[in-house]
């Protein structure tokens, strides 16, 4: 397993208001550098997922920051929809300089309030990720208008980064583990191929709790013995170790169907403890959706 890292430069912005005299405020951020200021505008991605937006502000091609917005959190305040969903964005952009939009989502009523709220932050124009943009593969999908977006741009993120950067190209499986489980395949001839879907711990352990009469809702922890000894150990071993070995059954099926040893990417919010538990070379990459989108909204310009 190799860790990703990502070194993220945070940029400490003044007020135009606060702004010292070796500073300068050039309309939308001040930077301060050897007394010489410049302005960078920059790509905002947002990956709006089931339970969380997930969002990583570009300066060029590198990401400098990433944040999350819990959707309960924003969806149960007293304020409006747009309203609430502009101050939340609002504490993570501040004055960032931001020039271009890419969103991908799953859920299109929060995707729709998020963009309204954003037009009350920003003039930039909002690119939705779909499946007629210019994509780094072939797309052999069945129904490409059914593809969601985040899987999508994980496919088109993985293909880039580790399977068409490296001489000669090799096949990919992404993993993408968070409210839903899935698996993209991306031939080494740089074909999407399609994938699985499945459920995440969360999903799971509501499905337990509200299709059965005694079953507790239990902490998604794994347990370090597979033996529950315990009601709550043994739903513990069950939703969490039944992550880990799906996955791993799942990859080594797809593995099956490729021409070559393709790589593993896995991200998402379970996809530190996947790397940690795979018998392969495993990458994690947490920010890959992030990276896609850019990716994708880029190759527009």
């Amino acid at each position: 397993m190799r860790e990703e890292g990502n070194e993220i430069r945070r940029w400490e912005v003044p007020s135009r208001r606060h702004a010292s005299r070796d500073q300068r405020w050039f309309g939308w951020r001040c930077l301060t550098i050897s007394s010489n200021a410049f302005f960078v505008p920059m790509l905002l991605t947002l990956d709006v997922g089931n339970s969380a937006v997930k969002g990583g502000l570009y300066e060029e091609d590198e990401l400098i920051t990433v944040f999350s917005i819990p959707i309960e959190a924003v969806e149960t305040s007293d304020q409006s929809p747009e309203r609430a969903w502009r101050e939340a964005l609002l504490s993570h952009l501040s004055d960032s300089p931001i020039k271009k939009v890419g969103l991908a989502s799953v859920v299109p009523a929060t995707a729709d309030a998020v963009a309204n709220a954003l037009g009350g932050i920003t003039d930039a124009p909002v690119l939705r990720i779909r499946p007629t943009l210019a994509l780094p593969f072939e797309l052999a999908y069945e129904t490409p208008d059914t593809l969601g977006t985040d899987r999508l741009a994980a496919a088109a993120a993985g293909w880039v980064r580790y399977g068409q950067a490296i001489s000669p190209p090799r096949s990919v499986i992404v993993v993408d583990a968070g409210t839903a489980v899935t698996c993209e395949v991306v031939h080494r001839d740089g074909v999407y191929q399609g994938g699985t879907i499945a459920a995440g711990p969360a999903l799971s352990r509501h499905a337990l709790q509200s299709g059965t009469a005694q079953l507790p809702a239990v902490p998604l922890a794994l347990p370090d013995d597979p033996v529950g000894r315990s009601t709550q150990a043994a739903l513990q071993s069950g939703i969490m170790w039944s992550l880990v070995d799906s996955v791993h059954g799942m990859t080594e099926r797809l593995a099956a169907t490729l021409p070559d040893d393709p790589q593993i990417v896995v991200t998402g919010g379970w996809g530190a403890l996947l790397a940690n538990h795979f018998d392969r070379p495993t990458h994690h990459a947490p920010h890959l959706v992030l990276y896609g989108i850019h990716h994708l909204v880029a190759n527009e310009e």
